[in-house]
């Protein structure tokens, strides 16, 4: 059992590199596009673009900030609601595919990250 849990963490870890190589590559043409369209003079994606560039670690922190608005904003809730309008504009319409390039990759790599944690913990609870 601990063979195959260690398989899955390590599987996990690797393919969670994959959503990575998409956010630095094709995922960042639509987080620019997005950061275009939503800034506002005093919102969180202008701060950020402003402060990180266009860099590796810059690529992933502007799509990481893109992620969030977008997941902010299509919570109904009025409190998320807000949160969005920190990052950006949540009234702005934006076309599904340019979300999904940002979305997509994004939740990937946090399902990896998750993957790879809990068959950790699995293992480290039955030694």
């Amino acid at each position: 059992m601990i063979y195959t849990l260690a398989h899955i963490g390590y599987l996990s870890l690797f393919i969670g590199f994959m959503p990575l190589l998409v956010i630095f590559t094709f995922g960042f043409r639509y987080t620019v596009l997005i950061e275009a369209r939503v800034a506002t003079e005093r919102g969180g994606i202008s701060t950020a673009r402003n402060i990180w560039q266009g860099k590796i670690i810059g690529r992933l922190m502007r799509s990481g900030n893109v992620f969030a608005y977008l997941i902010f904003r299509a919570i109904p809730s009025p409190f998320f609601q807000q949160r969005a309008s920190l990052l950006g504009d949540p009234a702005v319409p934006l076309p599904l595919s340019w979300q999904a390039w940002v979305i997509t990759p994004m939740l990937l790599m946090y399902l990896a990250v998750i993957t790879t944690l809990v068959s950790n913990l699995v293992i480290q609870s039955v030694r």
